[in-house]
């Protein structure tokens, strides 16, 4: 029954009831009584009554319903005279059983109202109008639920109200539109309470209490009402690679890792990975087999090059803890099966097999297979086949072809973990009573390649920092004097001289973060010396030459030492560091007197072969200081130290020497300090590490490195390489600009999703700084010109889309649980960090803007400005999500969607307007926090907008997803959205 009326009725009230009655007494057709009706609100607008009650009250008075009444009810709704809503709020209202022809009146005028109604226009607001279709659906499941628990054979009428009643909720929940707007409406507690009790009442019923159609259409109406609150959209792809042979961003990406991050944590390339196995829907099967294929690749492509250690220790000491770290996050039973699959589909690249076993000299898989089950990865058992088949495979090759050589890259790595623990033990032994054996250990490890052996495992089991600090231990116990004489004088020099060399080395590897933050190394010798003279990616430190000695009689007792033949250099008087430190200055005194002519060039030879005979660090400070030098001084003078270097450089140390065993460490780490002061044509300059030539401008070798890296679908040593050079040398802002627009040159869609694979991958060498390259410079600048506009035209738009997708959720994955982004080693704050950091946004305002005809393109169109995002609060006291201003990719992401908000609000629709439908797009397939993470920055009025300019451009589905539905703000525009969209997606309902 329905409420009663307490309140007198107004006026226009009354002459609403007269006008009905005198309707119902003339039998008026529908469209005479709408007429009447709306020109009597008409003339009394100013008065108010309700309409929808003064019907229903009169049109379900009696037992059975008022067929005209109803008539005139529906007319008046559909004709959008009185809102919809207010006649649903009556419809739940009633609920008396004992009238089952009232109820089932009202059950098909619902349903008429649920699936004719017009969302588009109409007096209610979309919200409201949301609510109420949820509550008349929970009415419906009610009816049917009290219908189940009186159902008795002297009431047949129920069995027709169930028919009703269960064929009216199926014809709505069939319908898109209501089905998005019931979600919009998020009141499903008791929704689903109701209809986990209609469920269990209806089962506990005996399958004859009423006809077999009834039930089947209440189950049936059960099954589209539980899928309500799930309405996902369909799943698909950021980044398509099916149709390539290999995956470029995979195989790229390990290649990247392998090489350039050798000493970093697993666990940001692992999410990095996940996530980009997630946006291209690669299966793990997939995943695993594109990752160990890359191995293999790798251990080809670098066999003749200086970084094959480098693939080998990634394939079989790495590549273990990647899937390990893989199993933890995402494993599962099938996990090991998983792995068996890509061992499998590897297998089936036998030619690759068989490459990188002749090239390596040894059984590559057969190791690789071993790693694993050591990790736990695989069983003895599983292996068994995967070895029988390669076995088969290897019996094929030439007898030649299956020579296994000790040297083998793959087996000195295979051994080397053992030799790591056993240092690292050593290196544990009280320096004071140990010298000699632990001077020994160090020695041997300088012995052809074992030194990078040993580091390359060390930085792979993640003990390199641990190998570090105590070689600065040992460093700093060899570099005081305790007066002792003779042999252990000697042997402390040895110990110093090999840990300052050792050190030395790993640093220009690895860079001075290996040991950064802690306290004993932050205050050692080496370390200090390094931050202030050794250079660093190419950068040389500052150079005083009126700078005075600390003591300046250690000095010229040094230069004495030296111009004498350091003969009476006595190791048990010397404190090792003050040498290195004072050492310098004895060059400069003699480079000054040569350029003076008070040496003559045979002298300054004989004290540079002086300085080399003596000790390794003497030489690399030596070098050092030379290379700084020449880096401040003009062409002219630096004739004098190049001679200087080239001497020092060339003298080759004697057999037997203190210095023999050292000398090729020594040599190297003097290589890596002077390259980049050379000059380019210099017969020492290492011509393998300049991969950018410097008579060839950087655009060409950028060009023609990408068309052949493009060409070719994977990133090779040589490119990675160069590309790298070129970042460092050229800047993120360039680089990003150069590499984006070469990818947006192609033409054809295959060749444009192979150039973003790859892009996407190579972005990932300083993934955060050229990802708000991309987002603040050259976005911005492709959106505002009038001469990129087929940039921006599908398929480039929707490629450009996907990139800047996939570089905001990679950066964003990046910082998620991570103490450091996911970069090569560490890239100095740039100046865009600088930029926006110092930025304050209560003091930017919009510059001035010359006035033209057309509306301009400004962030402040439409009010819009960060403040609205940031503290803006909402009606009903509802505040936006907080948020890091400071943080620069939210201030990315924020400049991005003023600019395409203002995009939009123009009147023209060009090209630039389908990108950003693109772009939200591609945020869209991200799903999860990525999506919320991008989307969580788009103006309110932007999705009305579009909706506006382009109708129908968003499914429901999209919508849902694109509001966040969380806040009363995002349901309205959801609510908006949907009900503007109703007269596309409710097409092939009404057909």
């Amino acid at each position: 029954m329905f409420p009663e009326v307490k309140k007198e009725p107004s006026a226009l009230a009354s002459r609403v009831m007269t006008l009905l009655m005198q309707a119902w007494r003339g039998r008026w057709p529908e469209v005479q009584w709408g007429i009447q009706l709306k020109r009597m609100l008409s003339a009394n607008s100013k008065e108010s009554c309700d309409v929808a009650e003064i019907l229903m009250q009169q049109a379900v008075v009696g037992s059975s319903p008022n067929n005209l009444l109803l008539s005139y009810l529906k007319h008046t709704v559909l004709s959008q005279i009185v809102p919809c809503s207010s006649v649903l709020k009556y419809i739940t209202e009633f609920d008396d059983l004992s009238r089952p022809h009232c109820i089932l009146a009202l059950v098909n005028l619902a349903e008429v109202f649920g699936t004719k109604l017009s969302f588009s226009y109409g007096p209610d607001s979309p919200l409201q109008l949301s609510r109420s279709l949820l509550a008349v659906l929970h009415w419906v499941l009610l009816l049917l639920l009290k219908c189940l628990q009186t159902n008795r054979e002297d009431r047949p009428e129920l069995v027709m109200v169930m028919d009703g009643a269960s064929r009216a909720a199926t014809a709505m929940l069939k319908r898109p539109t209501v089905t998005a707007l019931l979600q919009v409406a998020q009141a499903y507690r008791e929704f689903e309470q109701t209809e986990l009790n209609l469920r269990g009442t209806l089962s506990q019923l005996p399958q004859n209490a009423f006809p077999d159609g009834t039930r089947e259409h209440i189950t049936s109406m059960l099954t589209l009402a539980a899928d309500l609150p799930d309405v996902q959209l369909a799943s698909e792809a950021v980044l398509e690679t099916p149709h390539l042979p290999i995956c470029p961003t995979m195989n790229s990406l390990v290649a990247l890792e392998a090489l350039l991050n050798p000493n970093s944590d697993v666990q940001p390339f692992v999410d990095q990975i996940l996530m980009l196995a997630r946006a291209m829907k690669m299966s793990r099967p997939k995943l695993f087999l594109e990752m160990f294929r890359a191995c293999f690749m790798g251990l080809v492509d670098a066999s003749t090059s200086s970084e094959q250690l480098k693939w080998a220790t990634y394939t079989f000491l790495k590549m273990r803890q990647v899937m390990q770290k893989i199993q933890q996050l995402s494993g599962g039973p099938d996990f090991s099966s998983d792995v068996e699959q890509g061992i499998d589909m590897l297998q089936q690249y036998r030619h690759l097999l068989d490459r990188a076993d002749i090239k390596q000299k040894w059984d590559c898989l057969n190791q690789f297979l071993k790693e694993l089950v050591q990790a736990g990865i695989l069983s003895e058992s599983q292996i068994s086949a995967p070895k029988q088949k390669r076995t088969a495979q290897r019996e094929q090759l030439r007898p030649a072809d299956l020579v296994t050589s000790p040297t083998s890259s793959a087996g000195l790595i295979a051994r080397a973990e053992t030799t790591v623990v056993s240092i690292l033990k050593t290196l544990e032994t009280d320096h004071l009573k140990n010298q000699d054996p632990l001077v020994g250990v160090l020695s041997q490890m300088l012995s052809g390649r074992s030194f990078e052996i040993i580091t390359s495992a060390a930085a792979s089991m993640g003990e390199l920092k641990n190998f570090t600090l105590k070689l600065i231990r040992s460093n700093e116990f060899a570099r005081q004097t305790t007066g002792e004489a003779g042999k252990a004088a000697q042997t402390r020099a040895q110990l110093f001289d090999i840990t300052f060399l050792m050190l030395c080395h790993i640093i220009q590897l690895h860079g001075m973060d290996i040991v950064a933050g802690h306290k004993e190394a932050s205050d050692s010798f080496i370390l200090q010396w390094a931050q202030r003279w050794l250079p660093e990616d190419g950068k040389y430190r500052s150079l005083d030459t009126t700078a005075n000695p600390p003591d300046q009689g250690k000095v010229d007792s040094l230069l004495h030492h030296f111009m004498s033949g350091g003969a009476d250099l006595r190791p048990n008087m010397q404190r090792w560091h003050e040498v290195c430190l004072n050492t310098p200055f004895v060059v400069q005194e003699v480079l000054f007197a040569w350029e003076h002519k008070a040496l003559t060039p045979d002298k300054v030879k004989a004290v540079l072969d002086n300085i080399k005979s003596r000790m390794g660090c003497l030489s690399v400070v030596t070098c050092v200081w030379l290379c700084s030098y020449m880096n401040v001084v003009g062409a002219k003078a630096r004739k004098k130290p190049l001679a200087m270097l080239e001497h020092l450089t060339g003298v080759k140390v004697e057999q037997g020497t203190s210095t023999e065993s050292r000398s090729h460490l020594m040599n190297m780490v003097m290589e890596q300090i002077m390259n980049d002061v050379l000059p380019a044509d210099h017969p020492q300059r290492s011509s393998a590490r300049v991969l950018v030539p410097i008579n060839v401008l950087p655009i060409v070798t950028l060009k023609e490195t990408l068309n052949e890296t493009f060409q070719r679908g994977w990133l090779g040593l040589k490119s990675m390489h160069t590309l790298e050079q070129l970042l460092a040398l050229c800047g993120s802002d360039w680089f990003c600009e150069k590499v984006v627009m070469q990818m947006l040159e192609c033409n054809k869609v295959e060749e444009l999703s192979q150039a973003l694979s790859l892009v996407v991958a190579i972005f990932h060498m300083d993934l955060e700084h050229l990802t708000h390259s991309l987002l603040l410079t050259l976005m911005p600048r492709l959106l505002l010109s009038t001469i990129h506009t087929h940039v921006l035209t599908d398929p480039r738009g929707s490629t450009l889309a996907k990139l800047c997708v996939l570089c905001i959720t990679g950066t964003q994955t990046s910082k998620i649980g991570q103490k450091e982004p996911y970069i090569r080693r560490s890239r100095k704050r740039s100046r865009i960090d600088a930029e926006l950091e110092d930025m304050d946004e209560s003091d930017a305002r919009p510059g001035k803007v010359r006035k033209h005809h057309e509306t301009q393109l400004t962030l402040n169109l439409e009010g819009f400005n960060l403040d609205d995002i940031v503290a803006k609060v909402k009606e009903d006291g509802e505040t936006s999500p907080n948020f890091d201003t400071k943080d620069p990719m939210n201030k990315a992401l924020i400049n991005l969607f003023c600019l395409m908000n203002a995009i939009v609000h123009d009147p023209s629709m060009t090209p630039r307007t389908t990108f950003i439908v693109s772009f939200i797009e591609e945020a869209l397939k991200c799903g999860g926090q990525y999506t919320r993470f991008i989307l969580q920055f788009m103006p309110p009025k932007m999705l009305p907008q579009l909706m506006k300019t382009l109708p129908g451009v968003f499914s429901n589905a999209q919508i849902l997803q694109i509001c966040d539905l969380s806040m009363l703000s995002g349901r309205k525009v959801a609510a908006q959205a949907i009900s503007s969209n109703s007269r596309f997606m409710d097409k092939p309902a009404a057909t």
